[in-house]
């Protein structure tokens, strides 16, 4: 199966939960052998600071305020402004130094003028469920590995202002950070500047080298890929955010245990 978080009318939700028991069980697995091995080895230490290598693609109709005299591979604005909102919420400072935090570095940021083979443009078109859903997504990944060959995330900006058909809620789909692929997914509507700095907060969260990807201070237990603070840059709906969302240090650190940056 594939496991998708969408953001529905900038909520959010992970499609498929680890709610099983024998899911619960592994969790408890890993997070008992964290502990102890913490004691043992110095190979369980947290690094302090970790470099994150964006791949970014724009496909034709994305809105990214670039102009059309542009190169193709000038980094657009609205990608400059997620990029830079990402690098400023992302760190911890004390006394203006800095205690710990992500670097997000753009790799390659690259504007296709014209449509890609096997892949919809428009982000309202995707599939949604199937072979037809895994046959696009591998279609994104193997463009973005021939753009991008040392990305750690490939991060698509897509024409359309939701993700699929609108929900059974009426509710629509605006971003997409995928469980078990390094990919994510922006359309014309995911607008705030921090949606980006969430979704990558998903995806390092996702990619937690003991595989503890809750966030610190779960939403509920049905959803614990959110933080349960209106104001956190984790919470399921950037509505109730102030004009900059908040972040914690224990955030901060489990972000930092992603396996990104222990290869």
């Amino acid at each position: 199966m594939i496991h998708i978080k969408k953001h529905y009318n900038h909520d959010s939700y992970k499609d498929a939960p680890d709610s099983s028991n024998q899911s619960q069980l592994q969790k408890r697995n890993h997070k008992d052998c964290y502990m102890k091995s913490n004691l043992m080895s110095d190979n369980f230490k947290t690094v302090k600071t970790g470099t994150l290598n964006v791949c970014i693609i724009v496909l034709p109709g994305a809105k990214v305020d670039r102009n059309s005299k542009d190169n193709p591979s000038t980094v657009p604005n609205r990608v400059k402004r997620d990029i830079a909102a990402a690098n400023k919420i992302w760190k911890q400072y004390e006394k203006n130094q800095l205690i710990q935090g992500v670097t997000f570095t753009i790799t390659r940021s690259f504007v296709f003028l014209e449509n890609i083979s096997g892949i919809v443009s428009n982000a309202e078109n995707f599939p949604i469920r199937g072979a037809s859903h895994l046959t696009m997504v591998q279609a994104m990944l193997e463009t973005g590995r021939k753009v991008c060959q040392d990305a750690d995330v490939y991060v698509f900006y897509m024409n359309g202002n939701r993700f699929g058909p609108v929900n059974f809620d009426y509710s629509s789909t605006l971003a997409v950070t995928y469980n078990s692929f390094p990919l994510v997914i922006m359309t014309n509507a995911s607008t705030d500047e921090y949606l980006l700095a969430h979704e990558l907060g998903h995806f390092m969260f996702i990619t937690n080298r003991f595989n503890e990807t809750d966030d610190p201070e779960p939403f509920h237990e049905l959803d614990g890929n959110h933080n349960r603070t209106p104001s956190n840059l984790m919470f399921p709906t950037p509505e109730f955010w102030p004009m900059v969302p908040e972040i914690t240090g224990e955030q901060i650190h489990k972000a930092l245990n992603s396996r990104v940056f222990y290869s």
